[in-house]
């Protein structure tokens, strides 16, 4: 591998999303909140999705089962998330927010709105859609090859 391309769009993805995730925890940090972008995601999707499984976080997140694991258990630590074991399976934990969890979300909101306009300024409504229509199809794409391997 000789040449190295710097606007190849996997890197440029990369790059966005890693800035982006340090930038919106710096930004969270700047307000006094002790969290990281991957533990609001999470406190997000679980208040949309209040009993969800560790599994279809997961899934949901496209993140390994291990990694949201500690971020559950730093989460729950911090008496922000609890976990309930089902009945039917011992196996698989379901998700809820504690009162400071929703508490915390609730708090959060705002800022996190504040952080994604700042994000998107600059950009036209129709910029916007077109990135997001993009993206969508290159995981697509992603999708289609890795299931060919």
């Amino acid at each position: 591998m000789k040449n190295f391309d710097p606007d190849f769009i996997g890197r440029l993805i990369t790059m966005s999303a890693h800035r982006m995730a340090y930038f919106i925890t710096r930004s969270l940090q700047a307000n006094n909140y002790s969290i990281t972008h991957e533990q609001l995601v999470i406190l997000k999707i679980i208040h949309c999705h209040e009993g969800i499984s560790q599994k279809e976080l997961a899934e949901k997140l496209d993140r390994d089962k291990t990694s949201i694991a500690r971020s559950i258990n730093l989460l729950e630590s911090d008496h922000k998330v609890v976990r309930v074991n089902l009945k039917e399976d011992k196996r698989i934990n379901s998700l809820y927010l504690t009162k400071d969890g929703k508490k915390l979300c609730e708090e959060l909101e705002p800022i996190f709105d504040n952080i994604k306009n700042d994000i998107q300024e600059g950009f036209t409504p129709e910029e916007i859609s077109t990135i997001v229509s993009f993206l969508k199809k290159i995981t697509n794409r992603i999708t289609e090859l890795e299931s060919k391997l």
